[in-house]
């Protein structure tokens, strides 16, 4: 009576284990890297929820091959050691963590095998040929100096055709795949080519599996993409704890620009971007410098302080200077590159964000209501 009720209990965990996916299961990788400079070096499969590796392997005459148990099917990472000494000079490779056979090519993005990563690498292999041709459509505008005006026209026009056709591809792949590890990446890839607002990915997240809404990478840009919208154009602005630069002591961005239009430019000295801005806000300061209603503000982050004392000698940066030594002023208005230029009214709202160029003058003078 006891064996009985014993194998009955085994076959109930059985049992469950299995209709619930959990059963350890075999996951074959194997593939190539023809990189000269990796050959003998590491190829590791991590699990990208956790962070951790779960095996690593040596390249050895560009292919290499390791196995790992899986569950439930998880988002995954195959990436090599650095090639020299740059920490960043690694190959990588998404792919879905399942049973099964997997085969990855690091150098052409291939991949292919298991039903999820089948559909995966068609997935890669349509958006790598629509960049292309899309970036080839750039190139091509930009560098042709000959190019009469209205065929650049015409293939601006066909680019942003493409670009909506691409952005729709993405959006229905998703919908496609929002049950399953494919559904996270593709989202991933939303947020990075579109321009998709936040209470719209809300709701495409929507009814969408765990191994989505718990991707470590969209939770994280999905973080950013909310506190942007808390500092979006009609929302009142957020109070940052900053330091002046020329006396060095903590001052609050309210009391430089309340009452006043301000605008504000998120910077640092090693911004290439950055600092061809810098001619047009001298130009800004110059002509509404002196009107009382206006502010003009450089915030300067992700920087060292004598690399800024440098650039701001240097460029003749002579309006208010700010500082943040801290990622607090980034992260509270979601800026996650520089230059981030915003403008705010005298009411203490978000105008706009994302300014540059003649842009800039058109905002501050409407603002002023010059």
């Amino acid at each position: 009576m006891i064996r009985n009720t014993l194998q009955i209990i085994l076959s109930t965990i059985v049992l469950t284990l299995l209709t619930s996916g959990l059963m350890a299961q075999n996951c074959h990788i194997e593939g190539r890297v023809t990189v000269p400079e990796l050959q003998g070096k590491n190829i590791t499969v991590l699990n990208l929820k956790s962070g951790k590796p779960l095996a690593s392997t040596k390249i050895v005459d560009s292919t290499f091959a390791l196995d790992i148990t899986v569950g439930e099917p998880f988002v995954g990472m195959l990436k090599t050691d650095p090639q020299n000494n740059n920490p960043r000079s690694y190959y990588f490779l998404r792919i879905v963590g399942e049973s099964g056979n997997i085969y990855a090519d690091l150098v052409t993005d291939s991949l292919s095998g298991s039903p999820l990563n089948d559909r995966l690498g068609q997935y890669w292999r349509k958006c790598s040929y629509d960049i292309s041709v899309m970036n080839a459509i750039i190139s091509q505008v930009k560098n042709t100096i000959s190019m009469p005006e209205s065929e650049k026209d015409r293939l601006r026009q066909d680019y942003d055709q493409r670009f909506q056709k691409f952005v729709e591809y993405l959006v229905k792949t998703y919908e496609a795949n929002k049950n399953n590890a494919v559904g996270a990446f593709v989202m991933e890839d939303l947020l990075d080519y579109s321009e998709i607002d936040y209470e719209s990915v809300l709701a495409m997240l929507e009814g969408a599996a765990p191994v989505v809404t718990t991707y470590p990478q969209l939770r994280a840009k999905l973080s950013a993409m909310e506190k942007v919208s808390h500092t979006a154009p009609g929302k009142q602005f957020i109070d940052l704890d900053l330091t002046d630069y020329k006396t060095g002591k903590p001052i609050k961005l309210s009391k430089v620009i309340k009452g006043k239009v301000a605008l504000i430019d998120f910077w640092a000295s090693w911004c290439g971007p950055c600092r061809r801005e810098i001619p047009n806000l001298a130009k800004i300061q110059e002509k509404y410098g002196s009107n009382k209603d206006f502010v003009l503000v450089s915030l300067n982050v992700w920087d060292k302080p004598d690399a800024q004392a440098k650039a701001i000698k240097d460029m003749k940066m002579v309006w208010t200077q700010l500082t943040d030594a801290t990622r607090n002023a980034t992260d509270t208005y979601g800026v996650d590159g520089i230059p981030q230029i915003l403008l705010i009214g005298k009411d203490g709202k978000i105008i706009a964000r994302n300014l540059r160029g003649e842009d800039i003058e058109k905002a501050v003078k409407k603002a002023l209501g010059k």
